[in-house]
């Protein structure tokens, strides 16, 4: 008989008991408040559940006939981590109980206790189930946006569509790039248009593992392979099978390791450290730098073979400052992400905010600006966005309710500020130097950096 309207708005619940008497007592007390469906075997059971979709199961421990319930708890978690799965035994047994709880089970139910307290138990856990996957498909929302190559420039339209073409393909490719243009973002971008997007994605910063642990990283290890390797590890090559290995700062890898990268690139082979055995490296190698590689080259940092074998294909970022028209569009983007991330409700940007991000030069690029959209956000007390919330950009920018001389002063002060930065920036912090360049005495150009409200050690 077709279910009714109202057992169809119900939760459904797919009993499994081999005691028609305690199956009717809990339909009847349960009917109004869940659908619930019960069979009799387990194998009736594994059908069933393959066949229809369940909120939640009761699950006899005793049954009778094989599979018994822990086998056919044990399936029921193969096909489906989050559904509830109630255990239902007809007297207390704590060792049964702890190794369901061990398999994947839910909760634990003794037949002698109130139905009452079994249908409580069942709402929270379906309540907790929902919040889970309310999260899961936040958190998947998120990601996917936060993924995407935003922009509506012309370079930003090319190089999507590049990005496109060469995901079709396993060739290697070095993404290019001033820092926080995106470039992992446009590694993802071309990873999840490709055919292993459904396979892992792994990034590995390469200016950030200590030079000791960095084949370890890469390649993974066996257990007692060094002194103080007391456990096996796998290696980026292998977390990354079947998908995309994305080596961000390539021109930072240690010199000693370049050549057995070169060779698994060449050869699609390689080893763990303390084994001989030779494994096949099925990831799609993309690579990164904000470096200049012929520079790196010159400099001996980046060898010249393993640039020619990961420059393939060359996808150039060009900074923000070149792609204004990238900046309210990344914007609203990123306003979008941190409402999401926030909790928060900020429908967007004053005309006066715009205004100040479209005249600001960006020099951390996209990264700068999300921070400051997320700053923005956390200080926002109305549906909009304020120019005033844009601290420290709107320090800069031009001032076009002030009078003359008040406007000509605030520029005057942007300008002296970011020339002093550029300065230290160059000469790594080095006061003198830095001094002697701008042409002043060096008690004057600490002078400037105090009203600058800059600090010398800070760019060391």
């Amino acid at each position: 008989m077709p279910a009714s309207d109202d057992s169809m708005r119900k939760p459904s619940v797919l009993l499994v008991d081999d005691d028609r008497d305690f199956t009717r007592t809990v339909q009847l007390l349960l009917r109004d408040a869940f659908a619930v469906h019960a069979v009799y075997e387990g194998a009736t059971a594994l059908a069933e559940f393959q066949a229809r979709v369940y909120d939640a199961v009761l699950l006899d421990l005793d049954l009778a006939q094989a599979p018994d319930g822990l086998d056919v708890l044990r399936h029921i978690r193969e096909r489906d981590l989050q559904v509830p799965i109630f255990m239902v035994t007809r007297t207390e047994r704590p060792e049964v109980a702890l190794e369901a709880g061990r398999m994947g089970a839910t909760d634990y139910f003794t037949k002698g206790r109130p139905i009452e307290m079994l249908a409580h138990r069942i709402r929270t856990a379906l309540t907790i189930q929902m919040e889970h996957r309310r999260r899961e498909a936040l958190e998947r929302s998120v990601a996917g946006k936060r993924w995407c190559f935003v922009g509506d420039s012309d370079a930003v339209r090319k190089l999507r569509a590049d990005a496109e073409t060469v995901s079709q393909v396993n060739s290697p490719v070095l993404i290019t790039g001033k820092s926080g243009t995106g470039k992992e973002v446009l590694a993802r971008f071309i990873h999840q248009q490709s055919p292993r997007a459904r396979k892992p994605f792994v990034a590995v910063n390469c200016a950030a593992i200590p030079e000791g642990l960095f084949e370890s990283e890469l390649f993974g290890r066996e257990r007692g392979a060094y002194t103080g390797a007391i456990t096996a590890r796998r290696g980026s090559f292998e977390l990354a099978e079947g998908g995309t290995l994305f080596l961000d700062e390539i021109a930072e890898m240690p010199p000693a390791l370049q050549p057995k990268l070169l060779r698994v690139l060449q050869s699609g082979e390689y080893s763990q450290i303390g084994s001989e055995r030779l494994r096949s490296a099925d990831a799609r190698v993309l690579c990164s730098t904000n470096a200049d590689p012929h520079e790196a080259i010159s400099s001996r940092r980046l060898r010249e073979d393993l640039f020619y074998r990961i420059n393939v294909v060359t996808l150039y970022i060009p900074p923000l400052s070149e792609r204004r028209e990238d900046v309210l569009v990344l914007a609203k983007h990123f306003l979008e992400l941190k409402c999401q991330e926030l909790g928060r409700n900020v429908e967007g940007f004053t005309p006066a905010a715009e205004s100040l991000l479209l005249t600001y030069h960006w020099p951390g690029n996209a990264r700068e600006l999300e921070n400051l959209i997320e700053r923005a956000m956390v200080f926002c007390r109305s549906s909009r966005i304020e120019a005033d919330l844009l601290s420290p950009i709107c320090e800069g920018a031009p001032f076009l309710d002030l009078p003359w001389e008040q406007a000509r002063e605030r520029a005057m002060m942007r300008f002296e500020r970011s020339y002093l930065a550029a300065l230290l920036h160059v000469h790594h912090g080095v006061a003198s130097l830095a001094s002697e360049a701008m042409g002043v005495t060096r008690q004057t150009f600490y002078r400037a950096l105090k009203r600058a409200g800059l600090k010398a050690e800070d760019f060391r």
